[in-house]
């Protein structure tokens, strides 16, 4: 590190210290305008009470003009308080790089200010200061995301425990006093309308990943996310963020959210969390690869008669193996329904003649003894289509996940 030690140009240098000076004597001014660019280029500091931040801005700018000033990196006690708002900033969710950048801005001001106002013994100087500057930014980010890293690692630690109480207790209506208290410790409002999700991420998605993309979601939403794993390589969460569902509904969720999602309904209250979250898993069951996304509020007949597929098993054994072994058959049902029984729709989707249509939807009828070209038989049409399809996903899913020999 640069010290003061230096053959210096002295009426240069001290026109830089001057300049410091006069910086410090103007520093709340100054750090307003920081913390405003701060505020607008990084939005997790929405986080922080303004007049916080700002104060927080300013200190730091103090003690950075201080060891400028003397030619010097930042002393212990400048260094500790650097880690420390690293720690606070940690602890109110902000985001490491979001932190970074904004302690680079200030110093950005700094540096601009200080240009401005150089005069021609002080422009000799410029290197040195900016080496001086460098070194201290270098030690200082050091430090500070070591600092956010401690507290970030045991607030996810406590974060997962109390997320996984958080979900339990929803189960559990004699619990809901404790999820009360969980969900402030959450950031959560007890009173307050949530939705429920379920995801179960494609193949290639692995577990660490995808709770790596669920834990970093909140710095794009408005509200945090609470997630769990559970059987089956399954996320469950519930958020009362509005933007997370119509992300995932709009099939916009890009490559690091691709897989099937289940939506609930949006419900009121604990005992409403609980029951979206079970609108979300039975939404999940009739997803297929033609339709990865189910919403509740849209899919609740088929959601709530797949779920109950144990009692009908029997009955469309017969046509679920002809979905399985036929699957051009299945697509050309499902097709068929979802283009509200229109042949020329249908032949669209599919991409065949309409002949080729009414071919397969009369081959599916003498196979399975179903009339898909009436009310009742399209619809347990569908049904053994959606069973025949859940599953294909089960095997897929099995196959992937075996042991490399």
């Amino acid at each position: 590190m640069i010290g003061g030690n230096h053959e210096t140009d002295t009426d240069g240098w001290l026109a830089v210290q001057g300049t410091f000076v006069a910086m410090a004597d103007e520093v709340s001014t100054i750090a307003e305008t920081v913390t405003q660019f701060i505020r607008s280029a990084q939005p997790a500091y929405a986080l922080i009470p303004e007049s916080e931040h700002r104060a927080a801005v300013e200190l730091q700018m103090l003690n950075r003009l201080h060891a400028l000033s003397e030619q010097r990196g930042l002393n212990v006690s400048e260094l500790a308080a650097a880690t420390d708002l690293a720690a606070e900033r940690a602890a109110d969710g902000v985001p490491i790089d979001a932190l970074i950048g904004a302690y680079q801005a200030a110093d950005t001001m700094i540096w601009r200010i200080l240009v401005e106002r150089s005069t021609p013994p002080m422009i000799a100087l410029l290197p040195r200061i900016g080496t001086l500057m460098f070194e201290a930014i270098r030690e200082t980010t050091t430090a500070m995301a070591g600092a956010h890293s401690r507290v970030a690692r045991a607030i996810d630690g406590d974060r997962i425990t109390l997320a996984h109480q958080f979900l339990e207790c929803l189960e559990d209506p004699e619990q809901r006093s404790a999820a009360s208290v969980i969900a402030a410790r959450l950031r959560l409002d007890p009173a307050g309308e949530f939705v429920g999700l379920v995801w179960l991420p494609d193949p290639d998605v692995t577990e660490l990943s995808a709770h790596r993309t669920v834990s970093t979601l909140p710095a794009h939403l408005d509200a945090d996310v609470v997630s769990r794993s559970v059987t089956g390589g399954r996320l469950e969460m519930i958020t009362q963020s509005g933007l997370l569902p119509e992300i995932v509904a709009g099939g916009s969720a890009g490559k690091s959210l691709a897989g099937r999602w289940g939506v609930g309904l949006v419900r009121s209250g604990l005992a409403g969390a609980g029951k979206s979250l079970g609108d979300a898993r039975l939404a999940l069951n009739c997803t297929s690869e033609q339709r990865p996304v189910r919403t509740f509020e849209d899919d609740w007949h088929e959601a709530v008669v797949l779920a109950e597929r144990d009692r009908f098993d029997v009955v469309l054994a017969p046509a679920v193996g002809v979905a399985g072994a036929q699957p051009h058959l299945a697509e050309t049902v499902l097709a068929f329904a979802a283009a509200d029984m229109s042949i020329a729709a249908t032949a669209q989707a599919v991409h065949v003649h309409a002949n080729s249509v009414t071919y397969r939807l009369d081959r599916w009828s003498q196979l399975t003894g179903l009339r898909a070209r009436s009310f009742a038989g399209l619809m347990q049409s569908v049904v053994a289509c959606r069973l025949a399809g859940l599953d294909g996903m089960g095997d897929r899913r099995r196959e992937h996940q075996k042991p490399a020999r």
